[in-house]
């Protein structure tokens, strides 16, 4: 293991403006008679960054494998002392590459967050110490099997037009036509609320304010593959309440109309209907 692996992982080198001149910019009477190596560096804004490269220590533990894992961090605890923080942030990361306790059960695998296999690339053999890749594993290669051979998911809406797309309904094909959602109006009123007097604390006493709340007034349409009315906006003109709204409907339009598919436009677009059953 590199002597100065620490300084590679954490440590960025100074951003210099090639552009700029050479030579003095000031004259040689405005210039301090003694200066350290770091201020003119610090005084133009180049002095060194930390950064978060952790590329070469994952290419030098996947270098290690079928070492002994004991024999692999004597050398980085060699390298890399405890008493300094940068090199002990760098064995920190040990854990984001190498599974160092994990075990063999039946049925499986145990790992610290439980049964299956870890998320580090790199594991330490229980039974023979040495370090071994986790994709070299039968159940990673299971899993990837399974991934590959994995039939595609049937979509359940193709999109058409702006305003018309098709869309798998109870197993069923329709063409639905869309319409864009009406701009909500909000009125505003006051209304005597409950809060705490000092949000930040948790044990504020409570208090009742009137407050101007805006409330939605524009009436909800009718959506007919829902079956149910569907508000064109929150309840309260509010940043909280329009969060909870987007992600609940995040597209603006609904179903105005919807036709069932006949089996030449079934052929024409590519899908099918499921065989009645007897």
């Amino acid at each position: 293991m590199r002597d100065d692996m620490a300084k590679i992982i954490v440590e960025r080198p100074r951003r210099g403006d090639h552009s700029e001149r050479k030579g003095r910019v000031r004259v040689l009477e405005d210039l301090p008679q003694r200066e350290g190596m770091r201020r003119p560096h610090l005084l133009r804004g180049w002095g060194k960054e930390l950064n978060e490269n952790l590329q070469p220590l994952r290419r030098y533990l996947e270098r290690q494998v079928g070492r002994p894992w004991d024999k692999v961090y004597a050398e980085i605890a060699k390298n890399l002392r405890v008493d300094n923080t940068v090199q002990q942030h760098v064995r920190d990361h040990l854990h984001n590459f190498v599974a160092v306790t994990p075990r063999r059960v039946f049925g499986g695998w145990w790992s610290r967050r439980g049964m299956g296999l870890w998320y580090q690339p790199l594991y330490v053999d229980p039974v023979t110490g040495l370090l071994c890749r986790t994709d070299r594993l039968p159940e990673k290669k299971a899993r990837r099997r399974t991934k590959l051979h994995r039939p595609p998911e049937t979509p359940t809406r193709i999109g058409l037009s702006p305003d018309r797309e098709l869309r798998l309904i109870d197993g069923l094909w329709y063409e639905v036509r869309l319409a864009p959602m009406p701009e909500p109006v909000f009125l505003a009123g006051v209304e005597m609320q409950t809060r705490p007097l000092r949000p930040y604390d948790r044990k504020s006493p409570m208090v009742t304010l009137e407050v101007v709340v805006r409330r939605l007034a524009t009436p909800a349409v009718w959506d007919v593959v829902a079956g149910a009315l569907i508000e064109v906006g929150p309840a309260i003109d509010d940043p909280t309440s329009w969060r909870t709204y987007r992600q609940a409907h995040p597209d603006r339009r609904y179903a105005v109309t919807k036709r069932m598919l006949n089996h030449l436009e079934l052929r024409r677009h590519g899908v099918r209907n499921p065989a009645p059953k007897d």
